[in-house]
Order: C-alpha cells, then structure tokens, then sequence
C-alpha cells in the first residue's frame, strides 16, 4: 500500500489511480503524454518497491545473490542488477544503491512480497536487517532535456553521470537521494521522506508537468530498459532481456543464482532471443506478459512476448518485447500485427549484436 499522506498529496493535485497503484493521470492527460515527449516531466514512483538490507553481513549476502558485482555500489554510485533462479530466469530487475551503510533495492511493485520472502528465506542465519520501506521513502522520477541543467538550478545538486547517486545539496532536502537513471534525456529518481519530498515536488512543479505512470513507461521504453513485473518475472533468461548489454551482468563476480546458465550462454553460445523495441500501428498494445503474433507480407508468423508496452506520444503504440532473432533474419517485406496495422522494429541505444 501506497504512503497515505503522500497519496492525499498527489489526490489533491488531481491525481487518479488503477488497481495498481499507478497514477493514470493528473487531469490533462494530452499535455502530460505530449510532455514526455522533451519533459521536464516528473511523476510520483510510489507504487515501486523499495527494500532497505542492513547489518554487517548485508555485502556477503547480496553479492551471493544478484547478478552484478556489488563491489561497484558505493554512497555515490548505484547499479543496475537482476535476481534470477536457479535457472537463470530473472526473478526481478533491480537497482541497487547504498546510504549510511545501507543497500536498497528498487524494483516493480507487484514482485515486492515475492521477492521480500526470497531473500528472507536465503538470509538463513546470517546477520542481515531487511526492512520494506517503500511507504517511508517516497520516489519521484524526473526528467527533461535540460534535466541536468533544471536539478541543478532548483535543487542546487550537480549530477552528470549515469548512476550517480548524491544526497540533495539544498535546506529542507538534505536528506533526499538523488540517483541518475538511464532514459533518453536526463532522468532521475528521488528518494526521501515525506515532508522532504513535498519540497521537492513543488520545486520541480515549478519548471515541469506532472505526468502519469503510464506515459513514464515510455522514457523505459525507448531507452530498452527491461523490467519484469508479477505476470513476466521467472519466464526469461538474463539475456534475453539484454541485461548483459546493460553492465546489468558481471561474469567474473563468482557464484550467485542462475549463474552456470548464464555464463554458459554468454561463453559458449549466444543468446537466441533478445528483447526488441516495436512500433505499433495498433493504439491499444499488448499487456506485460501476453504474446503476440506479426505477420510478414509472405504471411510468415513471428512470435513475441511483451515486457512493457505504453501509447506512443502521437499515434499508435511501442514496446518492448522478447522473440527468437533467427526467424527475423528472413523477413519479408513488412511486419503488421494481427489487426494489419504496421509495425516497425525500432533501434535501442545499445548494440544487440553479439561479441
């Protein structure tokens, strides 16, 4: 459940919600898909989940346990990293970063009693805190093509690099988090205690439009981050959702779940299926988890499964989604989906291509 007084907060700005927790909207709902376009953007977070790990074994135990290498986590750096299975599955995509001798783990929201009971299931004796605080440290994202430039001006905090992490350095918020998030402009997401995150909204208001968790998506979309959520978490291998093309995967860390499978496909072998970005013709996309069929102008059928879908800022529909590579080196003509409607497979600002 949502913090309640931060939830109050947002209802007084207009905000509505789905039975997900998510915000739809803040009552103008063509500007705020039209402002995602360029930002400066910005919405509430609150629906993610956050997990505090303390206590002098927390290292040890978290190192033993996600694909990265937590070596490269300190006070003014977080990473992106994965949980997975036994069989190389990703059970959640994670960031993770450290204060005051503590780790976080930010992920999806509907993976948070899951993953919460994993961990404490292999914490087993060892000396480890972990503690569900996502209601007492509220999340916004922020974003913008001059984000960098915007978060220096009103929050008097410099960050350039891709996750950096730096406490904000303004009265009133000294104790907010400020992390570098992937997106294709300057994004950010802010972590804080209530009355601290208030000031940071209204600061931010005043050079911004609050958006909705929907038309957010969209900056995870094009930049091909993966997230994997109750419905798509456990269907897919690491690299199936280019977690080794986003330094998501350290392959010389030593052991840790699902490893042996997926240091196989990345020594020996190479990934067969990939995640894509898809332009839709279709306003409406495909849900996390659901499977989808395009077509070629031969008929051909191709086969995919989306992980994260969003309408398009002016028509149509992207997404990402997972599909075997080999069939698509033969496609003839034109894809379109099921409807008829057309479909393009867009670039992602990595290269797929394998080493």
């Amino acid at each position: 459940m949502m913090n309640a007084d931060w939830k109050d907060f947002l209802s007084a700005k207009g905000a509505q919600w789905n039975d997900a927790g998510e915000v739809t909207t803040f009552g103008l709902p063509e500007i705020e898909r039209y402002m995602v376009k360029n930002g400066p953007v910005f919405t509430s977070l609150a629906h993610q989940a956050i997990i505090k790990v303390s206590g002098e074994e927390a290292f040890d135990f978290l190192q033993g346990q996600f694909t990265n290498d937590l070596s490269d986590v300190t006070d003014e750096h977080a990473q992106l990293s994965a949980y997975c299975d036994p069989q190389g599955k990703v059970l959640a995509v994670l960031m993770v970063f450290k204060h005051q001798d503590a780790f976080y783990l930010n992920f999806d929201g509907s993976l948070k009693d899951t993953i919460l009971k994993r961990l404490t299931m292999f914490k087993l004796r060892s000396k480890v805190e972990l503690e569900d605080v996502s209601d007492e440290m509220i999340h916004i994202g922020y974003g913008g093509d001059f984000g960098d430039l915007d978060i220096q001006r009103l929050l008097t905090t410099k960050i350039k690099e891709l996750y950096e992490v730096k406490t904000l350095d303004m009265d009133g918020v000294r104790d907010v988090i400020a992390v570098k998030r992937p997106g294709p402009y300057h994004c950010y997401s802010f972590f804080g205690p209530l009355a601290s995150m208030k000031t940071v909204w209204e600061q931010l208001k005043s050079n911004g439009e609050a958006t909705n968790n929907i038309d957010w998506k969209l900056l995870q979309i094009v930049s091909g981050q993966p997230s994997v959520d109750a419905v798509t978490g456990n269907e897919f291998i690491a690299q199936f959702l280019n977690l080794d093309k986003l330094d998501a995967i350290n392959f010389k860390k030593g052991c840790f779940p699902g490893q042996e499978v997926i240091a196989r496909m990345h020594y020996r072998g190479k990934a067969t299926k990939r995640m894509l970005r898809l332009h839709l013709g279709d306003a409406d996309a495909p849900a996390p988890g659901q499977e989808f069929v395009l077509t070629d102008d031969a008929d051909k059928k191709y086969k995919f499964t989306c992980i994260l879908s969003a309408p398009d800022v002016f028509e149509g529909s992207v997404c990402l989604a997972v599909t075997t590579l080999k069939p698509l080196e033969a496609v003839n003509g034109h894809l379109k989906s099921e409807s008829g409607a057309p479909v393009n497979v867009e670039p992602l600002p990595y290269d797929l291509t394998e080493e």
